[in-house]
This record gives structure tokens, sequence and C-alpha cells, in this order.
């Protein structure tokens, strides 16, 4: 194959246009023409260029994916959800989740406690952790969180939340089997669900802000 055309991008400058045997070929990184000696009337390799190319586009993942996370905090899964959408390959996204990983941009067991931290008040752990599990968090990252829960705070969120379930409602046998249901999907368990309950009856005095 022989390079016959490299042309600048205008939305990327660190990009350029390759072009093989009179036709368009890919877009790679614009330091690599030069590291390469990559230039017009090139006759090159295709085991070559592959590599040429597979470098590109580890630089250019990471990039993305760095853009992303300067954004947001995400999960493994989330961050190659993203790159493979992109059309990036298997090596590639796996080389920059290792890479964001070894950095320490990627780490799902402080994404679960961060996300736990955040949304504790407003829910039980069951339910976070249901949500961290569809994120891609593994049992191994999520036991994090269940060995730092917060059962104190866990009690106080579930019994505004019932507080305020109760408001304007007539409180019978009915009720407790809605509030019960209401509590559960909301993630607490068990036993704060009971404390919640034994509230609602008027069994449990708590000064609720």
């Amino acid at each position: 194959m022989k390079v016959t055309d490299i042309t600048d991008q205008k939305k990327n400058k660190d990009r350029v246009n390759l072009f093989l045997d009179g036709a368009y070929y890919c877009s790679i990184a614009a330091r690599l023409v030069e590291e390469r000696r990559v230039y017009i009337g090139l006759e090159i390799d295709g085991r070559e260029l592959e590599r040429i190319i597979f470098e590109s586009d580890r630089q250019k993942a990471y990039d993305m994916a760095c853009a992303y996370l300067s954004k947001r905090a995400a999960t493994v899964r989330t961050i190659e959800s993203k790159l493979y959408e992109r059309g990036f390959g298997r090596a590639v996204v796996e080389y920059v989740t290792e890479k964001l990983k070894d950095y320490g941009f990627l780490d799902d067991r402080e994404f679960a406690l961060d996300y736990y931290e955040a949304r504790k008040d407003g829910c039980g752990i069951r339910k976070i952790a249901s949500k961290l599990k569809e994120k891609g968090v593994s049992e191994k990252d999520l036991a994090a969180i269940y060995e730092n829960e917060d059962r104190e705070c866990a009690l106080k969120g579930a019994l505004k939340a019932t507080k305020k379930h109760m408001a304007g409602k007539a409180v019978d046998e009915k009720y407790f089997a809605r509030l019960y249901r209401f509590l559960l999907s909301r993630g607490y368990d068990g036993e704060i669900v009971s404390e919640c309950l034994a509230y609602a009856k008027g069994k449990r005095d708590e000064d609720i802000d």
C-alpha cells in the first residue's frame, strides 16, 4: 500500500486523515505520523500500519475516557460501554481501562462508596446495591458499602420517609401493608422496616426533623 495523501482535520488538530492508494483509509494521531515517519509516497506494510493505527486508537480512546471521567465518576463497565459505542475494539478498550485503573482514575470500590454516601439518606442499602450492580459493580466491590453501612442514618432516613408517606392518609391495617411494601421498595431491610411500622402504629416515639 502507498500513502497518497495526509490531510489535517478541521475539528481536531491532533489528528490527520490518511489516504492509501488514492482513497481515505483512516484517521490517526498526528504525532504518530511524525514519529513513525509516515509521508506521502511511502510504501507501507499492512502489519506496520495496523500497529500504528492500534497505537493511535489507544491514545484516542484514552483521551475520550479521561474527558468523560473529568465530568463525572464512572464504573469500569460504563467506560467500556462508551468506548465500544465509539467503535473501539476489545484490545483497545481493555488497554485503556487497565491504564485508567493503574492510575487510580477508575476504581469501582471507591465509586460504590461515593455513590452510597451520596444516596444513603434517601434509600436503603439494598436499593443502592441494586443500582450499583446495574452499573457493573462486582459483589467484591459492593462489599465495601456493606462494611461501611451507616445504620443510624438509614433508620433516620426511613423514618422520615415513613412520616412523609403517612401524611394525610388513614392509618389502618391496609395502610400498614402499603407502607411495608413502600419501605421495601426503597431498599430498607426487615429490621428497619419493622422499626418504621412500629413508629407508624404509635409504638415507638421518635423525634423526626
